[in-house]
């Protein structure tokens, strides 16, 4: 596909063979994100990250591009009008990847915290008027809003909030529980796939000239005349070390960037670690289809949410400090005990473990003073750039929805008269997007004359954009890449070739967990289509077939991961994917 990542042969070349302006060490949202903004700026980039590209929380969030409605009774009112602004930006550069979602928020009698808020008994029945003001507001932060009808320019905002009656309440989310309903509302936010945003954002930068590459582990880092000048660097998969040279080095690595900053010195930031897990259930078992729906009330103050995702329902999530190491965290018994529950409270039928296709854990980055003892729900999800005197830039703590602010405001710490650029990003489209409404015809035909069907092609539109005739190139030299990858989805078997060729990928779990979601979306988290996948990945790398039982074997170790708790893995080993 145009504008692609390259192999990383080519990358490596580029990485141990030249000097760059800037070196992001991270490769998840926000080292891409800083990776762009610099790269837009005219600036020589590399990025390495010690996994796969959004390998960590970038591709385990709740898949949101939201202003924060949580943050307006705690009265944050700029975050909400940072993350409300971003979000519409993503809306208009990102729109084949970034889609307005209606929510549901339904208001109970006897809630005692709904939103978070603790109110007294005296204050109870003015909370539907409350929330009222709230919507407002956060209408009023958004924008101008968007009729009804489609608008020519979704960035500018989306629909104002309503109030809903029963009916319409049951027809856009069916099994809420209507007893003891007291009002219920319906307002605006967005969707994500939030890896492939990631990956995007990489692509977008890559062509403008940046170079990323995958598995690529910073050590150490390197200085001249007192100051960093770059890292030294180890390829995970061949061993080799080699040295990667450069201006300033961003330090964007979420969870362990207290760890990459204590390279250079003492950190001036602690980096405290909160856990989030989300629960994956089948949509025959809870059919929400185009409206998400907000839990309104949790035990611990916090909310929570069903989204229609890909097929099927994401529901979290968890909040809960996690002082584990940062690359495994477990999604436990008790994680799904909660979110079950609280489900339940909700709905009128009730969600077991049966229901489940899988779950996911990712850890938040949240920044705090070095003594603070606050719960982490209560941490704020602001980002905070560090300079340090030696060059080393650290960026850390914010949100999926912000990632370009964040990178903006990394640029005014780079040693260079490009910080003082104006940003291009604010109206950059990413990748796919540009011309996409001109080429949708043009991509329809060329789908039927093919035999894609419409909802692959809707699929892989909402993927790649206009990415999408690089796909259908795929299956036009070759038919049999237009096969489903699995039975009943829209997924094809191109898309783990171009994920190879065009995306870096060199596992089985960097095409089914990250590339295309598959791992989330199957019930045996795609085991069962591990071998097919690996002779697609082998044609590309040239795998022989004991490489082949070997990755198959390595994927089910991953897989095992996304199993829903309380649901025995049909894998028996230990250890990760590499």
């Amino acid at each position: 596909m145009t504008g692609g990542l390259g192999t990383r042969r080519e990358g490596l070349a580029r990485l141990a063979g030249g000097r760059f302006d800037v070196l992001v060490i991270g490769g998840g949202i926000t080292g891409a994100g800083v990776a762009l903004e610099a790269a837009a700026r005219g600036l020589s980039v590399a990025l390495v990250e010690q996994q796969d590209f959004a390998e960590g929380t970038s591709s385990r969030s709740t898949k949101l591009i939201h202003g924060g409605l949580r943050y307006l009774p705690m009265l944050d009112i700029a975050q909400v009008r940072e993350d409300l602004e971003e979000r519409g930006l993503l809306l208009r550069n990102a729109p084949h990847l970034v889609r307005p979602l209606p929510f549901v928020l339904p208001l109970y009698a006897g809630a005692r915290r709904p939103l978070g808020l603790r109110l007294p008994a005296l204050l109870r029945p003015l909370l539907p008027a409350g929330i009222a003001c709230g919507l407002w507001a956060y209408d009023v932060l958004a924008g101008r809003p968007v009729p009804r009808a489609a608008s020519a320019d979704r960035g500018a905002g989306l629909p104002r909030h309503r109030r809903l009656a029963r009916d319409a309440l049951a027809a856009l989310a069916p099994h809420l529980r209507l007893e003891g309903l007291r009002r219920a509302y319906l307002y605006y936010d967005a969707v994500t796939d939030d890896a492939r945003l990631a990956i995007t954002v990489l692509r977008t930068a890559a062509r403008r000239g940046a170079v990323a590459v995958n598995y690529v582990r910073a050590e150490a880092l390197v200085t001249e005349g007192g100051r960093v000048a770059g890292a030294r660097a180890r390829d995970v998969l061949s061993g080799t070390r080699f040295t990667v040279a450069a201006g300033t080095t961003v330090n964007a690595t979420g969870v362990w960037a207290e760890s990459v900053a204590a390279l250079a010195g003492p950190p001036a930031f602690r980096v405290r670690r909160a856990k989030g897990v989300h629960l994956v259930v089948a949509r025959a078992r809870l059919p929400l289809a185009r409206t998400g729906v907000v839990l309104p009330e949790t035990d611990d103050g916090r909310l929570a949410f069903l989204v229609p995702w890909q097929g099927a329902v994401l529901l979290g999530t968890t909040d809960t400090e996690w002082t584990g190491p940062p690359d495994a965290p477990p999604a436990c018994d008790a994680d799904a005990a909660y979110l079950l529950e609280h489900a339940s409270r909700f709905l009128d039928v009730r969600l077991a473990r049966d229901d489940l296709l899988g779950a996911y854990a990712g850890l938040r980055p949240l920044v705090s003073p070095a003594r603070s003892g606050a719960a982490s729900a209560r941490l704020s999800r602001r980002h905070v750039v560090v300079p340090s005197p030696a060059g080393l830039v650290t960026v850390v703590g914010g949100k999926l929805t912000t990632y370009r602010r964040m990178a903006e405001d990394v640029m005014r710490c780079v040693a260079s008269p490009a910080r003082a650029a104006p940003s291009v990003t604010r109206t950059l489209p990413l990748e796919g997007a540009e011309g996409l409404a001109d080429a949708l015809p043009g991509l329809r035909a060329r789908a039927r004359a093919l035999g894609v069907s419409r909802r692959t092609l809707v699929h892989l539109v909402r993927s790649y954009g206009t990415g999408s005739a690089a796909i259908l190139d795929l299956i036009a030299d070759r038919p049999s890449l237009g096969e489903p990858l699995a039975p009943g989805c829209p997924h094809v078997a191109a898309e783990a070739v171009a994920a190879v060729r065009d995306e870096m990928a060199v596992t089985i779990a960097d095409v089914l967990m990250r590339r295309t979601r598959l791992a989330h979306l199957l019930p045996r988290q795609g085991r069962e289509i591990a071998g097919r996948v690996a002779a697609l990945v082998a044609g590309e790398l040239g795998w022989s077939r004991e490489v082949q039982a070997d990755a198959v074997d390595r994927y089910a170790r991953a897989a095992a991961s996304l199993v829903a708790p309380g649901e025995a893995s049909s894998y028996s080993g230990a250890g990760g994917p590499w």
